[in-house]
């Protein structure tokens, strides 16, 4: 591996990134801008999109966002989030303009009851946990426009949105999954066995107007990465580096193993984006442009939020125009190649002056700097003229974002959008599809490797980045594709508590797995 990382780092290979359809995780930024850390509700990490293979007669969009939720936080759970617009924007050809968007909205209602007496029954805002509470969680599934449609149509109304999963006893008493045996009983397994399952999660899936499915809710977060070696300043494990005796050699974990995610999941046909029928549908036509989707993820709100003790539910009362917040497409974009100092204006921004705004961050990719700072490339024996080159103008990975097809590299027609070639069967970069890989818990793609070594090394399948390439849990292989929820009581996180780690721990001792 190591020989092979060296020559093909030392090659001149900067332009084989048309070869970027490397088969195998994903990527993600959660919780990458500094603004968005007091937002998670806008914190969309991941986007998702691709066609059904074959007749291509259905196009998948998955949205996650408000990540690192531990299951077991109760009542600082997740709840679908009111005041929100999480929309999916679909541009054709080599535009990025809107040609159609899918608008999600949440409600959350409470009603508010009177102080509690002696005499108040069960359930009702005097409640300490929400389960019991009768509180409501619905969305609403609005395409605002549609190629040759420029009015609105709600595709679904205030359906309900999937409920947490808490636990044995939430799945019995609330959700009624099971006939309930209290602690009297002397019956535990109420408390122990839990009943949450893909058959339940199904029960949420609705359908659309338009012929299609939605479901929204606390899904398995989907997403594998070694952060903790990322943001020590990219200290790669061994693994990742080829086999670098320099590297360390301590595990590389995943740290989002055991976490849940709010995800949305659409379904929609593809004849709502293709009136005519998908252009030389079938055909793979490396030239052409006019099979081509843009697909990109937006979240919005109202401009002012003021505090109001009256909204129960949130606390807040918006007024004004809606402004964007948050936003993403291809993975690690804002995470991986815009400076910190303008990733908030990323999120508050549309892709259509991306070439402007951050073309100068992917031409000259900072992490490749970095990398030579830390002695990457000295270690492999690239040779300086090597690096040079790698330190831009990186034309090659606006190539590759673009998938090689004449696309104007210029504001309105390239930007951080997913490109979808809708005639040919999706494989990123030409779409980016969940799960699909050589196992139920592996993606079709480790687009973690594949977008790290194209940056780094020029090479998209120089093998960069490969330390976790599975998921804590199997992707479905339908929709919704996403793994069920971790269950609040059993999984995620926590421990006894012993024995004490060391401060700073020492490398040498078996971690306990959690």
């Amino acid at each position: 591996m190591k020989l092979s990382l060296e020559h093909r780092l030392a090659g001149a290979l900067l332009f084989g990134a048309l070869a970027f359809f490397v088969p195998q995780a994903h990527a993600s930024s959660h919780r990458e801008a500094l603004a968005i850390l007091n937002e998670p509700c806008a914190d969309n990490t991941a986007t998702y999109a691709w066609l059904s293979n074959g007749a291509h007669d259905k196009l998948y969009l998955i949205m996650d966002l408000n990540p690192l939720h531990e299951p077991g936080q109760g009542n600082q759970g997740f709840r679908a989030c009111n005041g929100y617009r999480y929309e999916f924007h679909i541009g054709k050809g080599t535009s990025l303009k809107d040609e159609a968007v899918y608008r999600v909205e949440f409600k959350v209602s409470l009603t508010p009851e009177a102080a509690p007496t002696a005499a108040d029954p069960l359930g009702g805002g005097n409640e300490l946990l929400w389960q019991l509470t009768g509180g409501t969680e619905t969305m609403t599934v609005t395409r605002i426009v549609g190629p040759g449609n420029p009015n609105s149509v709600v595709l679904a109304e205030n359906v309900t949105v999937l409920p947490n999963n808490h636990g044995p006893q939430t799945d019995r008493l609330v959700y009624g999954l099971g006939m309930f045996k209290g602690y009297d009983s002397g019956d535990p397994t109420s408390r122990e066995r839990g009943l949450y399952d893909q058959a339940f999660v199904d029960t949420f899936i609705h359908p659309l107007s338009n012929g299609r499915r939605v479901i929204a809710g606390q899904f398995d977060d989907p997403y594998q990465l070694d952060e903790k070696g990322i943001f020590d300043l990219v200290n790669l494990g061994k693994s990742d580096l080829g086999g670098l005796a320099g590297a360390r050699n301590t595990p590389i974990e995943d740290v989002f193993t055991g976490f849940n995610v709010f995800s949305i999941a659409l379904e929609i046909p593809t004849s709502d984006l293709f009136p005519n029928g998908i252009p030389h549908n079938g055909v793979l036509m490396g030239n052409s442009t006019d099979s081509l989707l843009r697909v990109w993820a937006s979240i919005s709100r109202q401009a002012t939020q003021t505090v109001d003790a009256g909204n129960i539910v949130t606390g807040l009362r918006g007024s004004g125009n809606y402004v964007q917040v948050g936003r993403n497409a291809l993975p690690l974009f804002n995470a991986g190649l815009v400076g910190t100092q303008r990733q908030t204006l990323y999120l508050h921004t549309d892709p259509m002056k991306d070439v402007t705004r951050f073309g100068g961050d992917v031409l000259f990719p900072v992490l490749v700097r970095d990398a030579e700072a830390l002695g990457i490339y000295k270690a492999l024996g690239v040779p300086a003229a090597t690096v040079t080159t790698l330190k831009g103008p990186r034309l090659d990975i606006i190539n590759a974002i673009n998938l090689g097809r004449p696309i104007p590299v210029a504001d309105g027609s390239t930007g951080d959008v997913i490109t979808i070639d809708a005639a040919i069967d999706s494989a990123f970069p030409n779409g980016r599809r969940l799960g699909g890989g050589t196992a139920p818990n592996r993606h079709q793609v480790n687009v973690n490797s594949v977008l790290i070594s194209l940056i780094v090394a020029g090479d998209p399948a120089a093998g960069l980045a490969k330390g976790v390439e599975v998921n804590d849990k199997d992707f479905l292989p339908r929709f919704p594709f996403l793994a069920p929820a971790h269950q609040g009581l059993l999984q995620g996180h926590g421990g006894i508590n012993t024995p004490t780690q060391p401060t700073p721990p020492d490398p040498n001792m078996t971690q306990p797995c959690q």
